[in-house]
């Protein structure tokens, strides 16, 4: 039995759009905002930063669920706006492991840097 390239294509699509799902589902039960945003907007939005993280070579579920995380709270183009991630995401010198906990250990000291922030200002 031998499986055509078709068949590895829609079993591949189908994956990914059950992987996608898992992610919206993911975004809406952490993040209160988030069920203010259609599935039918949020669904294409995660496909697109799905393709984004993989042209950065992140491949495992994990580390291409911590890019979209990371869209999520910094901006659909947060690794064009800031340089630390867009150097970090082109970097050759760092295997995809690496990249997705940098950019998950960011994302948290960026947050905890904004609270400080609102804290001084409050």
């Amino acid at each position: 039995m031998q499986i055509r390239q078709e068949q590895m294509d829609t079993f591949s699509q189908a994956e990914l759009t059950k992987f996608e799902a898992r992610i919206a589902d993911f975004l809406y039960s952490e993040f209160p905002d988030a069920p203010e945003v259609p599935r039918e907007q949020l669904i294409p939005a995660i496909h697109e930063q799905v393709t984004k993280a993989r042209s950065y070579g992140l491949e495992t579920e994990r580390q291409i669920a911590n890019y979209v995380t990371t869209a999520w709270l910094l901006g659909q183009q947060f690794d064009t706006e800031f340089p630390a991630a867009q150097e970090m995401l082109k970097s050759s010198e760092y295997m995809p492991d690496d990249k997705s906990e940098w950019m998950a250990q960011w994302t948290e000291e960026m947050f905890a840097a904004l609270e400080g922030d609102k804290n001084v200002l409050g």
